[in-house]
């Protein structure tokens, strides 16, 4: 039975391989223009390596790292002003209490605070340039 199904199918291939040498040459020539397509895809390709090798990230920049850098470190000690400006609030609350009248220091400190969480705050969200405290100086306002 083997031997039979075996001669049975090899007249049967030399017919397809006559068609599948046909095919491939015509596959053969389709991959020839192939060929010649991909050549041009490589220098396209070279073009836009090229190009964007010419166009660099602003992020590479280092004073936007250096700012980033800035901006955590902020966001880090704004968050301590913000509980500072909590415990004067608590402690004024109670002067009123007890002394019913404000403590004047504190008033001063807590308007200096207030005024420097906000520099923090604009120097965060890109509104000014300046670094705030320590790199300028400290912001001191007086008790109306």
């Amino acid at each position: 039975m083997n031997n039979e199904e075996g001669k049975s199918t090899r007249p049967q291939e030399s017919q397809f391989d006559e068609d599948s040498v046909n095919d491939v040459t015509s596959e053969g020539q389709s991959t020839h223009h192939q060929k010649e397509s991909e050549q041009s895809v490589p220098n396209e390709n070279t073009n836009e390596t090229v190009d964007e090798l010419n166009t660099k990230p602003t992020w590479h920049n280092k004073n936007v790292l250096k700012r980033g850098v800035a901006m955590l470190g902020y966001g880090f000690v704004g968050g301590f002003v913000r509980v500072g400006i909590t415990l004067i609030a608590v402690f004024q609350f109670l002067s009123l209490l007890f002394a019913e009248k404000p403590n004047q220091p504190l008033i001063v400190f807590g308007q200096n605070l207030n005024t420097y969480l906000y520099q923090i705050n604009q120097f965060l969200t890109v509104n000014a340039e300046v670094y705030p405290f320590p790199f300028t100086e400290w912001p001191d306002s007086s008790s109306k």
